[in-house]
């Protein structure tokens, strides 16, 4: 457009030309050309201000062009950002979905282990009115147990009590002076201690001290025999009980036509649990292989 504005000035600048050799005979006409000339000036002033506003126009365009690039380009790449938050979304619904899956799953799961829980609840509570019954029959039992072990208890301390009066009732001894050769044994007023054993049931004679102790409450019997031989002192024997003299016995020296003789005693006496029972002599007493001196006793019964 504007090509064919500059053409037509050209046009009409030539016009003037050739006018100005007919200036006389063309005044109106050149009137009239002026007045076009305006005009087509007028109508160029207008069509550049419509040059300069398309050319604005144009620019604004341009930049609208620039700013729908950029915004194209953000669409786009909000589009990107939206299909990669869908992808993420159908992701994530997936993992809901299986979470759910899952969830639904445990509640099942979790629902028979309720009933598996309830069931076992039920089995322990009856098992414990069980344990309950049995834990009142075993004490009971217990009870009626310790009864019968107390009087078991009781029936064994008799067993033995009856046994023990049982063995001490089998109560004997008898021992002689000397355990092997001859001769005098010469005390005064001190217990003979005999060393040969024949009997010594319940072991209540001491051979080493001379001494019978009484294990037992009781009634004893109880004999010593003192034999005299070649011997210038007399015999005098005595039983004791503790240090109470309870019999005696005895013979005077030998002689030459009374060169052996014997002596004797016995008695029945009650003796304590821990009382002693010996014989002491003052004088000479012989004894030899054939045991010729001799201490004897044994219980005739308790008491």
């Amino acid at each position: 457009m504007k090509t064919s504005m500059v053409f037509l000035l050209i046009l009409i600048f030539c016009y003037l030309c050739r006018a100005q050799e007919h200036s006389h005979d063309n005044d109106i006409l050149l009137q009239g050309v002026e007045n076009k000339a305006e005009e087509g000036v007028q109508e160029l002033e207008r069509q550049t201000d419509m040059l300069a506003e398309l050319i604005a126009l144009r620019e604004m365009v341009v930049e609208q062009s620039v700013e729908l690039r950029h915004l194209t380009a953000r669409v786009t790449a909000a589009e990107n950002l939206v299909e990669k938050l869908q992808m993420e979304n159908s992701a994530m619904e997936a993992r809901m979905t299986t979470t759910e899956n899952l969830m639904e799953r445990l509640q099942m799961e979790n629902s028979a282990m309720e009933a598996r829980m309830t069931a076992a609840e039920s089995m322990a509570e009856e098992l414990q009115m069980e344990n309950d019954a049995q834990a009142t029959e075993l004490a009971v039992s217990q009870e009626k147990l310790s009864s019968l072990q107390q009087r078991v208890t009781v029936s064994e301390n008799h067993v033995a009590e009856l046994e023990r009066q049982q063995e001490v009732r089998k109560l004997a001894f008898s021992v002689s002076l000397l355990e092997s050769g001859e001769g005098n044994t010469e005390k005064e007023d001190v217990q003979l201690i005999y060393r040969k054993i024949f009997t010594n049931v319940g072991n209540h004679y001491n051979p080493n001290t001379g001494y019978f102790t009484a294990p037992v409450k009781g009634i004893y019997y109880f004999r010593f025999t003192g034999h005299i031989a070649h011997s210038d002192a007399s015999m005098r024997m005595g039983l004791f009980k503790n240090s109470d003299l309870i019999v005696t016995s005895g013979d005077r020296a030998t002689t030459s036509t009374d060169p052996e003789d014997n002596a004797s005693n016995g008695v029945v006496v009650q003796l304590e649990v821990g009382d002693v029972v010996s014989v002491q002599l003052f004088g000479k007493i012989w004894d030899d292989q054939y045991h010729r001196s001799t201490f004897s006793g044994f219980l005739l019964f308790a008491l």
